[in-house]
């Protein structure tokens, strides 16, 4: 009868230990939790971020009350926030499984913030003015952004004006125009600068600078060759992705869904931190000059692909992240 009294004993002190150990793991969960909530990552982790309105994986937050534009899927073609660019796209047919047929080898389909594009608003387009002020037009121009698109090349051309068959997603400029106008003693040529994140048909992917429609173009830019398989008569989803970084320099980044069930990987990374030029811009800047600004025009662009299916077009201002 002692021994098992013994053993009773020695159980109930073990029952009480592990009881006691719980105890204090849940009490420290509990006082973390509340105490010590917020635990940030810098950058967010790819895809750790919502599904957007499409339903498609965000690779970054999008920044709480910023700009944001989903393609309308009923009618693209009268958009209030589309347009700027010349010339007009014309969205031929929806096709059966939702998306839009554009059937035009040169493609500059604009997107707007909420401010719309107001020509008028853009005083300078002097570089060093821009980059202290942080936008060409309005305050929320397009600037720390993710660009996402769903693209099928069904046909293209054998045409190499400007470049062999691609695909190009721009930013943080107004009209990439060829206009002779002037804007304070500058070209309007100037309003182009943009960067361009572009993706081949033959599955080369490449970013570019234009500092000054077109003298403007950096020389030496940061590409992949056979990042992706060809292009041709399948669906490829394209991200860009443009952010400044403390340091003043800017990341560009593409990531593609190569066979487009919203598994992205990214292809391509680089950092303009000034060593990136080339060109005989004049716009009050250098050769080198890093575009920390915002413009108002957001572009879907692309040259030598004349029959193109498009869906889950978006853009989307970005929580910025170190």
């Amino acid at each position: 009868m002692a021994k098992c009294k013994g053993v009773f004993s020695a159980r109930l002190s073990a029952g009480v230990i592990i009881v006691g150990v719980i105890a204090i793991i849940i009490f420290a969960i509990y006082y973390n939790y509340n105490y010590y909530p917020i635990r940030p990552f810098y950058p967010p982790p790819p895809t750790a971020g919502k599904l957007d309105k499409f339903g498609i994986k965000e690779i970054y937050l999008s920044k709480r009350g910023g700009e944001e534009w989903y393609l309308n899927i009923d009618d693209p073609q009268n958009g209030p926030r589309t347009g700027g660019e010349g010339p007009p796209t014309s969205f031929v047919q929806k096709n059966n499984d939702g998306s839009w047929k554009v059937q035009s080898s040169e493609v500059r389909y604009g997107v707007f913030t909420s401010s719309g594009y107001h020509p008028d608003l853009i005083t300078t387009l002097n570089q060093q003015v821009l980059a202290a002020k942080g936008y060409m037009q309005s305050s929320n121009d397009w600037k720390n952004v993710e660009i996402t698109g769903y693209f099928k090349v069904n046909s293209f051309t054998d045409s190499k004006q400007n470049g062999g068959p691609h695909i190009e997603l721009v930013a943080r400029g107004g009209r990439n125009t060829n206009d002779i106008g002037i804007i304070n003693g500058l070209s309007r040529q100037c309003e182009a600068t943009t960067y361009h994140s572009n993706s081949y048909v033959v599955g080369r992917v490449k970013f570019e600078k234009d500092l000054e429609h077109t003298i403007g173009y950096t020389t030496g830019d940061p590409e992949k060759q056979h990042a992706t398989s060809p292009l041709l008569g399948r669906w490829i989803g394209i991200k860009a992705v443009f952010y400044n970084l403390p340091d003043g320099s800017v990341r560009l980044e593409q990531w593609i869904d190569e066979n487009s069930n919203n598994n992205w990987h990214r292809v391509l990374k680089f950092t303009d931190s000034g060593n990136w030029g080339g060109g005989q811009p004049d716009c009050g800047g250098t050769d080198h000059t890093i575009i920390t600004w915002g413009g108002p025009i957001a572009i879907f662009r692309w040259d030598n692909i004349n029959d193109m299916d498009v869906i889950d077009l978006s853009v989307r201002e970005i929580q910025q992240p170190s």
